[in-house]
């Protein structure tokens, strides 16, 4: 029986390395902070642009942008400082509590309070100690009238933590998030005895089926190069030219039922634009396991978004 043809699918992802004066930067950003998407906010800085191929003509057109959560990547020195103030105001009130469940405490009891913070950890806390750092990246479709929200990539620290401590190895994990879709796509880097370049693996649902996504980086390549398989098929790959921040890449499908596939495009579109982030997601990684292998785990703040991630949804309310 001859294979179905189905049509191919490439796209270029440019990832800027200094986005901030970058000269597409300002007119972008204008247009995106003007769109009518609670996507894009004030915390979000444009980092990235995306072009699609059509197949027929071979010429380029840029299609999407790709923006960054700057307020959790990179939070600055004011919102380190609210955040140590916050932590040290909830263990003062728990602290008190233990001496006294309510009122005012007597001149003894107030002694006491004192050589108990004078001694606690959490107290102690410098600001540049806290380990806060999350990459949140998210993918719009531009028009010349329009703006639409395709997706979302985050760095879920929680699972990065328990999986690194059990592999003693800093792995890295993801969530995508497609619009008009309930199911959450995970990417996860996985520990590969005798294997240094990393291999994520996701499941992707897509026509009422679980497909097997591995991205396996190549041993030898100039750039961040990964084959894209299928339950064990190779269906493409990421031609990646740079490792750093600013980075282009090439993601190419062939022959596949997915290769024409919008939200799967979307989903390897988000992974090729944290490439460039990997390295610096993996320090913080170990500070992080460090922080709990020493006791200090209030070091390492969840954020509110990526508990939602862990929410039970069959809870009763």
């Amino acid at each position: 029986m001859a294979k179905t043809e189905f049509q191919p699918s490439r796209r270029y992802v440019d990832m800027w390395a200094l986005p901030g004066i970058h000269v597409s930067n300002i007119e972008v950003l204008q247009k995106l902070k003007s769109a009518d998407s609670k996507h894009f906010n004030t915390h979000m800085d444009v980092v990235g642009t995306v072009s699609e191929q059509d197949v027929e003509s071979g010429d380029w057109e840029q299609t999407h942008m790709v923006g960054l959560r700057t307020d959790i990547w990179s939070a600055d020195e004011k919102e380190m400082q609210d955040t140590l103030k916050l932590m040290q105001r909830q263990r003062r009130r728990a602290l008190k509590s233990k001496i006294k469940k309510s009122g005012r405490l007597n001149e003894k009891q107030r002694a006491t309070l004192n050589e108990q913070l004078d001694a606690d950890q959490i107290m102690n806390t410098q600001a540049g100690d806290i380990e806060a750092r999350r990459m949140v990246l998210k993918l719009f479709k531009t028009t010349s009238n329009r703006v639409r929200w395709c997706g979302t990539i985050e760095q879920v620290t929680t699972t990065e933590i328990q999986h690194s401590i059990g592999s003693n190895r800093a792995l890295l994990s993801m969530a995508v998030m497609l619009p008009r879709t309930q199911i959450v796509t995970h990417v996860q880097q996985n520990h590969r005895t005798w294997r240094i370049p990393a291999v994520f693996s996701a499941g992707f649902y897509h026509d009422e089926r679980m497909w097997h996504l591995i991205l396996r980086r190549r041993w030898l390549s100039l750039g961040a190069d990964f084959d894209i398989e299928i339950d064990g098929e190779q269906i493409g790959d990421v031609d990646g030219r740079v490792v750093s921040f600013g980075s282009d890449s090439y993601i190419n499908l062939g022959n596949h039922p997915l290769a024409g596939n919008t939200h799967f495009m979307n989903l390897l579109t988000l992974f090729t634009a944290s490439v460039g982030y990997h390295k610096a997601m993996r320090r913080s990684v170990r500070q992080r396991v460090d922080a709990a292998f020493s006791g200090n785990a209030h070091l390492h703040p969840i954020d509110d978004d990526e508990l939602r991630l862990r929410h039970n949804g069959r809870a009763a309310a």
